[in-house]
Order: C-alpha cells, then structure tokens, then sequence
C-alpha cells in the first residue's frame, strides 16, 4: 500500500505537475514533459550520445589495427551505432541487445553483395532495386525485419561507395562489429530501459496536461466577450484539450508494456477517471461560455478553475468551490429571476465535476506511488498501438487497414507492404539514373531521397510535406556546416568530431517530430565528414539538394500514379474506423449489465480515442479550408465525432449496475443504435438506402421510468449521454444522404439535464459533508 501523502508532500506533488510554483528547474521540467511525453526524444537524443562516441573509436582503434584508413572504422563503427539508436527502443534490456546485435548479419551480407558488384557498376546501381524493395517488404515482419530492412540499405550503399576491393571484407566488417559491440555496451551501461520511470514521467505530465486545460478554460472565461481574443482563448482550450487526450493514449499504451508496472489494469481506469473529469470540465466551461453567463458566475468558475492549476493549497478534497457554485444558483432563484435551464443544469454539473477534479488527480497520483516497479508481463490488452518513442500512430493504420481490405486493386491482392515495396522499387528505377546523370559520384543522394520520402508516410500531402522539409533542413545545414568549415576548414578533426556528435544527437531528439531540424543536424555532421574526404565546396550542398530532390519528387510522383490511394479513401475509411469503435462500445454496452470497474468498456472507449486521433492525422491538411466544399463537410464530421467521442467517455466510465426491469429495454436500445451504426459505416462505404432509427425517445423513456429510483442516478447519467450521442450521430447519417427516423432528443435534453444535475450535485455535495 502507498503511504499517505503529508501536506508538504501534497504541497510539493502541485508545484511540480500544476502550472504554478516550483523553482526554475522544475517549471523547466514541467515544460519539457508536456512537449516531450515520457521524454521518449530525450532518451532518443541520450541514445545517440552515449552509443555514437564509443561507436567510432572502437571503429578506428580497429581499423588503425588492422591497417585501414581511419576515416573508414570512423563511418562504419558511427553507422551501426546511428542506426540502431534510431531504430531500437524496446523496454526490456534483454530485447533490446538482441535487436542490436541480429542486425550486423543483414549489414554485413549487404556489405558483402555491394563490395562483390563494386567493380560492375551497372550491376550495382541495379541491385539497388532489389534491395530497397527487400527493405520496405521486410517492415511487415516488425520489429525484427524492420531492424534489417533499414541496416540492409545502409550496409549496401557503405561497400558500394567505399573504395576497398572485396578482399577487404574481413577487415571492414571487424570494424562494423566492433562499433556495434562498443555501442551495444555503452547502452547497456548508461541507458538500460527503465520503463517503470518512463511511466512515472508520463504521470506527470499528463498531470500538468490537466492542469493547462484548466487554466486555458479559466483564461476563455475571462476573454472579451467576443473578438480574435475570445477566438484565440478557444482554439488554445481545444489544443490543450487535445494534447491531454494525447497524453492519456501514450500512457494507457504504455500501462500495457511488458515490464511497466505490476498494477496496469488499475492504473488505466484511474487514468480514464482523471481524463474523463477534465475533459468534461473543458467541455461544459466551452457550452458555459456560449451562453454568456453573468460576471458573478463567470468570476466563481474561474476562480475554482485557477485554484486547481495552480495548485493553490494544497488541499484534498476542497468542495468550497462547488458549494459556491451551486449557491449562487439558490441565491439567484430568491433574489430575483432564475438562471435559465441550460446555465443553471451547466452550473450543478460544474458543480459535480469540481467535487471529482482534485479527487481523481490525486488517486492517479496515490495509485501511480503504491504500484509495483515492474510487471512481468503485459497485464491487460491496452487498443492503443504505439509507435517506437512512445508516439501515438496516425495515419499509418488507416492506409494499411483500407489496403489490407482490398483497396482500389482487390483482384491484384497487393498487400500495404508489397504496395510501398512496388512503389519504391520504380521510384528508384527512375530516380537513380536521373541522379547518376547529375552526378556519377553522388546518385546515391538521389536514391537515400527515394527511400526518406517513402519511410514513414502514408498520404501525397505527408510526402511532399516531407520533400519541403528535407529541402529547407538541407539548405539550413548546409549554411551552418559551410560556416563551420570556414571556420575549422580540416585542421581541427576532434573539434570536427564533437560537431558530429552535436549534430547527430540533436537531430536523434527532433526527428519525431521536427524533421527538418534532423535534417540540419544530418548535414552538419555530413560536412565535416566530406571536409576530410573531398576537395569540399559549398557547390556540393547545392548538388545535394539536386540529387535529394530528385529521388523525393520522383517518389511523390511515383505515389500518385502507381497503386495510389486517394485522399476520400483514406479520409472515408479513418471515419468508417471510427464509426466501428463506436459500434463495438455500444454494442458492449447493451451485451451485459454494467458493472463498475468494467475495463472492457474503458478499453473500448480508448480504441475510439485513437480512433479520432487517427482521423485527425488524415484530415489535418484538409479541415483548414475556410468554407464550402469538401473541406467543409469534413471538418462538420470531424467536429460530430469529436462531440460523440467525448459523450462515449461519459457512457464507460465507472458502469453502473442496471435494474432487472430496464435491462431488457437498455439491450434493445442499443442493439438499434448498433444496427444504425452499421448503416452508416456502410454509408461512408458508399452504400446507399440507409437507415438511421433514432434511440432517444425509447431512452428518455427509460430514464424517466427511473427517476424515483435514486440509486438509478449514475445509470440515467449515462441513458441521457447515450440519447446525445444518438442525437449527433442521427445528424451525420443525416447530412451523409440516409434517411433519419424517430424523434430527435435535443427537444427534452434541456430540462432533462438540470433535472438530474441539479439531482446529482446536491447529492454529491451531501455525501462530502
């Protein structure tokens, strides 16, 4: 059991994950948590430079021994040693060293091919084909084929550049081993995975997430009633809203990592709790808003708002706010004209939501210090796929999803895998000749832009995103590491060899999420390189940028005319994803009677958080288009289902027990709401004829056949979310082309709410007396 927290402790835990208080140091922390979730770019960053130094001098004190060049056991012992920190940042430390070092047998076997075919030049550039098509293909068998897929490559282009005769091989690939040995023992002795602390960091800043929502909800509150202020206040809740449900998704995929924690199952619903609170918090200060509260009411949230960011007193469970709340209303209903409906049924369920904020914050705290460090195996099944650094994936789902369904090429039976390997492999047919007419000595510029481009995008707008930064990261580094060589020219190595060091560590921290400043940290350590091997110029920066824009637009290009996937496909299916999860949590819902602590529905509602997050990623290019047309139409569904997502949190949090009496009606309801459900997925597949049977009326039914059973308050909650989301959902099978039947809930939500919320805070504020 964890120990109870004193009031210093208290005191200490809110200046830490809460916006106000704390010394530099920890506001440094704080902010560096929220940007970077578990410091996974900084453990990144660390990984390169801890493993690149030992990487190149075990490399040259090999090569210096055998009588190589020592420029050649510096790039082979730095290669294994980039990539591997790149590529591998598994949790177990056993996993971990076995990745790492399965790798040098697909480097060397590559190195051995290209050194074979180095004196047949067109044998080689042609084996270049082969090659980056075995490297995309072999992503399917992830992690491990992902592993050799990327050191395939870098083993290939090394012996087909490298001046050495294959009698040289032994030598060479001594070198390549010792580099990874070194780097694999400099990991193993200064960054072994700790996931137990990877957790505890995300704790926190999902914590300080939380707070940043409040108090942005607090500042909207106090905007100007209307202007780009207001505007500006807005957007910022809803980004900071977004980066908490972001936050949450990278801890529950975490929790289910082998080895995090021996308490993952209760630390996910706890999670889901806190999460649900705050959210529902942004979302109801958001309607407040819209109905321009009095100053008097607008000043009593925001100050409750503000106490919870800053973590003010320290205190557990402080309902002063939520009475003050819930008095004013009293106070206004005898001293003059009442508050209308939809402020007064806001107020009582500020009033609830407020009673739980610091409650929930603090139990995920309490229940985060008593867990266990390590479990030994992954406790529960967490919907959230997370991608190496702890990175929530987007698109990439959807395109394989829609692509392993048949696509637009069903009769070829093309596999997302063999698609981006067949698209690959003609993009380098293309673009290495045209590289090699620029330049006989550096086409394979234009090949590395072929195989960039094609890594890690899914969409056009990903890839030419990427082309353009590639583009301007190479320009960049190519200023700073031109100033630099005026400056050092070739007469300070080991001041070269820091630059190296710099620039590949920053690069490892931003190429998550900035590619372009890994870019600029790629080149500046490549132009120190090149000042040793080369008569260097700043021509050759240029003739980079030549060759590297050749092999990126010959792969967007490429993209769009072979095997394409359109950007209505890809958009229809993200939908469709989510529109499924939906289904499946309803369909949950009706399966059995609730039970508290129900993880199944908790799990369900993350599958339909990443669901959104997945459709965000695909439409982000599109949903900025300022009005009419698709665009438009997107971002109407895309503002729908973000409306539905957050009433789906609301129906699986802590599931109430259902009466005998209403389990029958609640299974029947939600079995039409499944079936509607259907529907519309079909709608969004181009179906037509469609059907959507509203299933508010026969909730509402339900919910006022309850309303003298007062242990019945959690479950009419929840009947009238369920009748919301049904009401939104109605909407857009409306505006999708399908006919709408039944009567719409909107027309008794009003009274309904403040019916039971005004039920619910009284109760909730008597229970803390």
């Amino acid at each position: 059991m964890a120990k109870d927290l004193s009031r210093g402790e208290h005191q200490l835990l809110a200046d830490r994950v809460r916006g106000g208080g704390g010394s530099l140091p920890r506001r440094l922390e704080r902010g560096l948590l929220k940007r970077d979730l578990g410091l996974a770019r900084l453990q990144a960053a660390r990984r390169m430079l801890v493993s690149l130094p030992p990487g190149m001098a075990a490399g040259h004190g090999v090569a210096h021994a055998l009588g190589e060049p020592a420029f050649i056991g510096l790039v082979l012992g730095a290669l294994p040693a980039m990539l591997t920190s790149l590529l591998i940042a598994d949790n177990g430390t056993g996993r971990a060293t076995a990745r790492a070092a399965v790798v040098y047998a697909p480097f060397t076997a590559a190195l051995y091919l290209s050194m074979t075919l180095h004196p047949h030049r067109f044998l080689g550039l042609a084996a270049l084909v082969p090659v980056l098509f075995a490297q995309f293909y072999a992503a399917r068998f992830a992690p491990w084929g992902n592993d050799a897929g990327a050191v395939l490559f870098a083993g290939y282009l090394s012996g087909l550049l490298l001046p050495m005769p294959l009698t040289e091989f032994g030598p060479l690939a001594a070198i390549a081993a010792a580099g990874l040995a070194a780097s694999i023992a400099a990991r193993l002795a200064l960054c072994r995975p700790a996931p137990a602390r990877a957790l505890a960091r995300i704790q926190r800043a999902f914590l300080a997430c939380a707070a940043d929502v409040t108090r942005a909800a607090a500042d909207l509150l106090d905007a100007p009633d209307a202007g780009a202020a207001r505007e500006r206040a807005l957007r910022r809740l809803r980004r900071r809203q977004a980066r908490l449900n972001e936050s949450a998704l990278v801890a529950d995929g975490l929790l289910a990592q082998p080895g995090t924690t021996g308490e993952a199952e209760r630390l996910h619903r706890l999670l889901f709790e806190t999460e649900l609170v705050v959210q529902a918090v942004g979302r109801a200060v958001r309607e407040l808003d819209d109905l321009d509260p009095p100053a008097g009411l607008r000043a009593r949230v925001t100050a409750a708002l503000r106490s919870y960011s800053a973590g003010a007193a320290g205190e557990e469970f402080d309902e002063r706010a939520a009475r003050d709340l819930v008095g004013w209303l009293d106070a206004r209903r005898a001293s003059g004209p009442a508050a209308d409906v939809r402020t007064s049924s806001l107020v009582h369920h500020l009033a609830v939501l407020l009673t739980d904020l610091s409650r929930t914050s603090r139990t995920w705290v309490d229940a985060g210090r008593a867990a266990p460090d390590k479990g030994d195996a992954a406790p529960f099944q967490s919907p959230v796929v997370l991608s190496a650094g702890h990175t929530v994936l987007g698109s990439g789902p959807v395109a394989e999803r829609l692509l392993a369904s048949g696509g637009p090429w069903r009769r070829l039976r093309v596999s997302p895998h063999l698609r981006t390997a067949l698209q690959v492999a003609v993009a380098i047919s293309i673009a290495v000749p045209i590289g090699d007419l620029i330049s006989g000595r550096r086409f394979y510029w234009a090949a590395i832009g072929v195989m960039i481009i094609f890594t890690g995008t899914n969409t056009t707008h990903e890839r030419v995103r990427k082309t353009w930064q590639r583009a301007l990261g190479t320009v960049a580094g190519g200023a700073l590491g031109v100033a630099s060589f005026e400056l050092l020219g070739a007469a300070h190595p080991w001041i070269s060899l820091l630059l190296v060091v710099a620039g590949l560590t920053v690069g490892a921290y931003a190429i998550a999420s900035h590619y372009t400043w890994w870019v600029i940290g790629l080149v500046v350590a490549l132009v120190q390189l090149y000042a040793f091997t080369t008569d260097f110029s700043s021509s050759l920066i240029l003739l980079r940028l030549a060759e590297n824009m050749v092999g990126a637009l010959t792969a967007v290009l490429v993209g769009l005319v072979l095997l394409p996937v359109g950007t209505r496909r890809m958009i229809d299916e993200a939908v469709r994803g989510h529109l499924s999860a939906v289904r499946d949590l309803v369909a949950a819902v009706g399966a059995h009677p609730w039970r508290p602590g129900d993880v199944p529905l908790t799990s369900a509602s993350r599958a339909v958080d990443q669901a959104l997050f997945r459709l965000n990623a695909v439409l982000r290019p599109i949903v900025r288009r300022p009005t009419g047309g698709s665009g438009h139409l997107d971002a109407e569904t895309l503002m729908t289902l973000t409306t539905v997502t957050g009433h789906v949190r609301e129906i699986a949090a802590a599931p109430p027990a259902v009466p005998p009496q209403a389990e029958r009606t609640l299974h029947a309801v939600t079995a039409r709401m499944a079936l509607s459900l259907d529907a519309l997925i079909g709608a969004f597949a181009g179906e037509t004829g469609g059907v959507w049977r509203r299933s508010g009326e026969a909730l509402d039914r339900l919910d006022q056949a309850l309303v003298h059973d007062l242990d019945a308050v959690a479950l009419r909650h929840r009947l009238q979310v369920l009748a919301l989301a049904d009401d939104a959902l109605a909407a857009l099978a409306e505006r999708r082309g399908m006919h709408v039947v039944g009567e719409e809930y909107a027309a008794v939500a009003p009274e309904r709410r403040l019916q039971l919320a005004s039920l619910r805070s009284r109760r909730r504020l008597a229970e803390a007396c």
